[in-house]
Formats: structure tokens, C-alpha cells, sequence
């Protein structure tokens, strides 16, 4: 679909050629944040600041298109640092907002530099040579490249039937699709990781790094689902007559750095989650209507205390 067309004529479906920043622009219901306001209303008012531990996983996924499509993307964005240790939390956030990295220096007193801040000055100084450009440590690469090595190796369709590794299935997918679609006159919007439509179906990829696979397996359940029937009712909504295969591709980030698809059970998608989510986005509405403001509490809640 044309991704010039101005905002106002957007119709449901696939924007194959827009870029990031024209998505993050456009107005209309998305999973970030139906998710914060699943937390609480005050969450999804939150404007939530660039960290750098965010910068791995947009390196990771970048990793993988490289490797998948021949591209330079990463090259693009990041440079290999020569600093110790991992960079630092703030870092990513001023760089992003294009702030002069010349005042983050911290100096006593006689304009000499802080020795307490020794590392921080090291990726400083790292930057100085690549304006504009992310940095990413020595360590961080090696466990990145590490990753991705073992992500390529990934079945994510075993279940049906299938022994396509993720390095066979992701050369024909295209990275970083935006898609629109509307319910009545209200406009949703995703931005899907990994797209690949077939004749019979569309299949979709998400791609997630975590600390370790348990932990998303947490996450999964608390908030991973409200992604799943997002994404999945916008596709139904522009591919009506195609079955939707949707999987989460999860890398961890703890040795030995497995990697292993997730989805909500299919039972549970069918009979609980989709009505949940269609509860959680009229709520959301409602919300946004009424003129999105703060609550400052949270309703009760009775947690269950198991004995021996």
C-alpha cells in the first residue's frame, strides 16, 4: 500500500514502505498502550524515557534482518565501542534525543574529570567519533552474535508439521511492517517485527530478547496475550479470508542464550483472551473519551496464600 497517502485517507492494511518514526507518528490504538493501561490508567500516561538496555534488543533485531536479507541495517545505527563494561543506562536516552554528549561529563571542581565517573567517560569518549550513531560494547556484541546464531537455528512450526529453521523461513519475510486497520471509526495500528504472507496464510513473527526464557514466560501471561490479540485481530481484520499464525521468537540473554517460540495457547486465545482484550480496548476507549486522566489507586485485589 502507498505510504505517502496522507494520514487522514488511511485505509486498513499493510504499509510496507514506512519507516519507524512515520508509524510512531500516526494517531491510533496500539499494544503499548492497551498494555500500560492494563496496569493502570496512570501507567499508559507515563511517557516512558529511552534506556539503553532497550538498544539491545533493537540491535538484536537488527542482527537477525542482516543475517536474514543481506542488509546493513546494524551498521547503520550502532558502532563497536571500545569501553568497558555495559553501557551506561542513560546513554541511549540522550543520544536519541540528539542532546550534547559534551555536558554529560561529570568534573570537579577544577574542571578536571571524575575518576569515579571513569566509565562513563570511556563510552563518552567512544561516542565522539560516531555522531547520530548508538554504541554497543564488546561484550554485548559477543553475546548478541551469540544469540542470533542460535536464533537462526530455531523451528518455530514444529507443531505443524514443520522442520523450517528460522534461517530458511526469515530470507522471505519482510522486517518492520506497519499495518493500520479500524473498528467502527476508531483506528488501531502494529507494527509487526516479521511479515510472510502465503497463499493459505499469514504468519507472523515477533521478535523478543529476555533475561531468561522463564521470565518471559511470565511476561507472557501478564501482558505478552494483549500483543497476540492485537496483532492477530488486525491481520483477521485486513486478511479476513487467511488463517493467522502468529509466534512470539524469544532469545535469552543468560548463557547458554536459547532461543524458543511462544504463543497463548490456541484454547485459551478462543475462549478467554480475545473477549478480554475486546473488554480491555472498550474500557481503554472510554478512558481516552473521557479525557484520559490519572486515578492514582488501584482496585482490590484478594491474592490466594497457599499452606503445607
Amino acid at each position: 500500500m502507498d505510504s505517502q497517502i496522507s494520514e487522514g485517507d488511511m485505509k486498513k492494511g499493510t504499509y510496507l514502505d514506512t519507516d519507524e518514526k512515520t508509524y510512531r507518528a500516526w494517531d491510533g490504538i496500539h499494544y503499548s498502550g492497551l498494555s500500560r493501561f492494563a496496569e493502570s490508567q496512570d501507567h499508559a500516561l507515563i511517557d516512558w524515557p529511552a534506556k539503553s538496555y532497550f538498544e539491545e534488543g533493537t540491535a538484536f533485531e537488527l542482527l537477525i534482518e542482516d543475517r536474514a536479507k543481506g542488509t546493513a541495517k546494524f551498521a547503520e545505527r550502532f558502532f563497536l565501542a571500545d569501553a568497558p563494561g555495559a553501557m551506561p543506562e542513560d546513554l541511549a536516552g540522550w543520544i536519541d534525543r540528539k542532546e550534547d554528549l559534551e555536558t554529560k561529563y561529570r568534573l570537579k571542581k577544577d574542571l578536571t574529570r571524575n575518576n569515579q565517573s571513569a566509565r562513563l567517560h570511556a563510552w563518552l569518549d567512544a561516542c565522539r567519533d560516531h555522531p547520530g550513531q548508538m554504541p554497543m560494547g564488546k561484550d554485548q556484541m559477543e553475546m548478541l552474535n551469540k544469540m542470533v546464531d542460535n536464533f537462526m537455528l530455531m523451528q518455530p512450526l514444529t507443531d505443524m508439521g514443520s522442520e523450517n529453521a528460522l534461517a530458511e523461513i526469515l530470507p522471505h519475510c519482510d522486517f518492520q511492517v506497519p499495518i493500520i486497520w479500524y473498528v467502527g471509526k476508531v483506528r488501531k495500528k502494529a507494527l509487526l517485527d516479521c511479515l510472510m504472507i502465503t497463499d493459505p496464510s499469514v504468519y507472523v513473527w515477533d521478535i523478543k530478547t529476555a533475561a531468561d526464557l522463564e521470565r518471559y514466560h511470565w511476561a507472557l501471561k501478564k501482558y505478552g496475550w494483549i500483543q497476540e490479540c492485537h496483532y492477530t485481530a488486525g491481520l483477521k481484520s485486513i486478511f479476513p479470508d487467511k488463517e493467522i499464525v502468529w509466534r512470539f521468537l524469544v532469545s535469552s540473554k543468560a548463557e547458554p542464550w536459547l532461543s524458543q517460540p511462544f504463543q497463548v495457547d490456541p484454547h485459551t486465545m478462543q475462549e478467554y483472551a480475545m473477549n478480554a482484550y475486546y473488554d480491555l480496548c472498550e474500557r481503554y476507549q472510554a478512558w481516552v473519551d473521557a479525557g484520559r486522566l490519572p486515578k492514582g489507586w488501584k482496585e482490590l485485589e484478594s491474592v490466594k496464600i497457599f499452606f503445607d
